[in-house]
C-alpha cells in the first residue's frame, strides 16, 4: 500500500481498501469497480452513479457482507473525512485511519463517518 504508486482505478483509497478486505477476508467489495474507471474524473463518475461517496462505500461493503461497527479496530475499514479531499476510505491502524493519496500514505485522526469490521 506505501509504496505502491497511487493510480486511478487500480491503487486508489477505494481499492487498496478493498484490496485490504479481498487478502483479510477473501471477499472483494469493490469487484464491481475494478477495470471501471482510470481517471479522477472517471471515478467521481462512478461516485454520482452509485449516490455519491458515503452511499457507495455502504452499498459495497454491505453487499459484501461487511458488519458496520461503532467501535473499530486496527485493520478496520472506514469510510472518513479528509480535511483536504473530504470522504475517503482508510484502513484503521494503531496511529489513527491510514488514507492512499497520490503523495504516498496519510495517517490521522481523520473523523469516521462509519467503519466496517474486518
Amino acid at each position: 500500500m506505501g509504496r505502491a504508486t497511487f493510480v486511478w482505478g487500480s491503487c486508489d483509497c477505494s481499492l487498496v481498501a478493498a484490496d485490504w478486505c479481498r487478502t483479510r477476508r477473501g471477499v472483494d467489495p469493490a469487484a464491481s469497480l475494478r477495470g471501471r474507471y482510470s481517471t479522477a474524473l472517471g471515478a467521481m463518475r462512478h461516485v454520482r452513479r452509485l449516490g455519491g461517496f458515503e452511499a457507495m462505500a455502504r452499498g459495497l461493503m454491505a453487499g459484501a457482507g461487511f458488519a458496520t461497527t461503532k467501535a473499530p479496530r486496527p485493520g478496520d475499514i472506514g469510510l472518513v473525512t479528509h480535511p483536504v479531499v473530504g470522504p475517503v476510505f482508510a484502513i484503521r491502524c494503531a496511529l489513527g485511519w491510514a488514507v492512499k493519496s497520490p503523495e504516498g500514505v496519510a495517517v490521522g485522526d481523520y473523523p469516521a463517518v462509519t467503519a466496517w469490521s474486518v
